[in-house]
């Protein structure tokens, strides 16, 4: 819980700084993305956790040159926080977006997460993610309205890639806004 809320402060602290200097964001943050996640979807299997939706933000920065080889990844900061007593979780990792048409993109990102939620045991209302740190992961097709705003609809998973005993990984789908600078 502590993790959870540094993490969000620290998000919304970079948010605000970003939004009331323009001019200093663009040279080192390109996007922020802000959504609203179906916590522990049950689109694909049965729900586990609480159905509280969780809050998305990211950061998205500048690729180093020496990211260039592999088609230019972004990296990103990012966290899931569920507004009831679901898992949340804090991520990073690198970003991809292609271009499919002049508005229309796919995103893919690929990173590690350190989540809140139960690591030794299951129980009625929470999955057994095994480990403390795990992979995460997230595919997104999105539409450009402009050079600044855009939507999008998604995947976002975590799981450890089964490198601990128990690998029950927790996938979210939503929507999310994206402002590029």
């Amino acid at each position: 819980m502590i993790l959870t809320r540094f993490l969000f402060a620290a998000l919304a602290a970079a948010s605000t700084i970003c939004v009331s200097s323009p001019a200093a964001a663009e040279g080192i943050l390109t996007e922020l993305r802000l959504g609203i996640l179906d916590h522990d979807s049950d689109l694909f299997r049965e729900r586990k956790e609480p159905s509280d939706p969780d809050i998305n933000i990211e950061a998205r920065f500048v690729s180093p040159d020496f990211l260039d080889w592999a088609w230019a990844p972004n990296p990103l900061i990012g966290a899931n926080i569920n507004t009831g007593d679901g898992t949340s979780l804090a991520y990073a990792g690198l970003g991809w977006t292609f271009y499919l048409t002049d508005a229309i993109f796919a995103d893919f990102t690929l990173g590690g997460a350190i989540h809140d939620g139960e690591t030794n045991r299951r129980t009625a209302d929470s999955r057994n993610y095994g480990c403390r740190l795990n992979f995460h992961e997230s595919v997104s097709l999105g539409y450009s309205f402009d050079e600044h705003n855009a939507l999008m609809v998604g995947f976002d998973h975590m799981s450890n890639a089964s490198l601990c005993d128990e690998n029950d990984g927790l996938t979210n789908i939503g929507v999310r806004y994206a402002y590029k600078f």
